[in-house]
């Protein structure tokens, strides 16, 4: 795979950074991860922290060549990361309640996955124009997706900042998934906090994403966000990358649209796809086995219990 990925973040006017940002890498896959903790509540940038690092480790946990099903995979990622954040936030004389938004991108072989809770943010833009945005689990948003506010008046809205869901709360979260989307050569994937995109609108930020360099591009925009929201202006972090390989030919694994998933529409779907999987015996393992033997063929429900124990160590 050719492409070039940056990131960057800044604390802007805030006293403390509780964003997070993570980028891990395989021969033919790459993780992306953007996590907004909380400010309202104590131990945002914990929550944060424990999002990046599940995800990024259960990516660099799986040992088959291929994940089979990518969505499935960042759906319960992120679930187990809730848990991860709820539990901290339990522990004997925590004084934290932590909680973050989320927004995660897995690009393998050519083909690119995305999920996100609250309202960070994908965007992709391809020949330098703006294809498409995930949809924030706000007021808000719904207001716009009605039609009752445009996209300039969301930003001056009183209730921005208003979320519906986020990880690490008492209710579990719902994960948004993203289309099975098949890179282009030049396709322009950027994820970020509610930071930046309150301070540009998808077509400026088009404008800053045209440059040759992505890291200098992605660090001069960044900073030019917290000019422009002077005292007021929140943490900015963005993870940008741009595919730089040709049309993938290998076919589509999933074939999904855009869909929203909570755990037990999860475990479902694993029961449904193999129900013989279901009687077998818990595992008791606490980390993936370390032979090198190739699991590929294991079956979903399977390969979801491995990772699944290897994330229980971050609870």
């Amino acid at each position: 795979m050719k492409y070039q990925v940056t990131q960057y973040s800044l604390r802007g006017a805030r006293r403390h950074n509780e964003d997070r940002v993570g980028i891990a890498e395989r021969d033919n896959a790459v993780m992306l991860a953007v996590a907004d903790g909380l400010g309202g509540h104590r131990g945002g940038e914990v929550a944060a922290e424990i999002l990046v690092q599940t995800l990024l480790h259960a990516f660099q946990s799986v040992r088959q060549p291929v994940i089979q099903r990518p969505s499935a995979f960042l759906a319960l990622s992120i679930l187990q990361a809730h848990h991860a954040i709820v539990t901290r936030g339990q522990e004997p004389q925590s004084t934290i309640e932590p909680r973050t938004t989320c927004v995660a991108c897995f690009v393998q072989n050519g083909y690119a996955y995305w999920a996100h809770v609250g309202d960070s943010r994908l965007y992709l833009f391809r020949q330098n124009r703006f294809v498409l945005r995930t949809q924030d689990h706000t007021t808000i948003e719904e207001l716009h997706r009605d039609g009752l506010l445009t996209e300039a008046e969301m930003l001056e809205h009183p209730q921005k900042s208003h979320l519906l869901n986020c990880l690490g709360g008492p209710l579990k979260p719902t994960v948004s998934m993203g289309e099975e989307t098949l890179l282009q050569p030049g396709d322009t994937l950027l994820l970020c906090t509610d930071g930046l995109w309150e301070a540009f609108t998808q077509e400026q930020i088009a404008l800053y994403l045209k440059a040759s360099a992505l890291d200098e591009a992605v660090e001069e925009m960044l900073y030019a966000a917290v000019r422009k929201m002077g005292h007021g202006s929140d943490n900015i972090s963005a993870i940008c990358l741009r595919w730089e390989d040709a049309i993938a030919k290998n076919p589509p694994l999933q074939g999904n649209a855009a869909a929203q998933i909570d755990e037990a529409m999860l475990r479902e779907e694993a029961r449904h796809h193999l129900p013989q999987v279901a009687k077998q015996a818990p595992r008791k393992s606490t980390a993936p086995a370390t032979d090198q033997a190739d699991d590929s063929d294991k079956p979903l429900e399977a390969r979801i219990k491995e990772i699944e124990d290897y994330l229980k160590k971050f609870e």
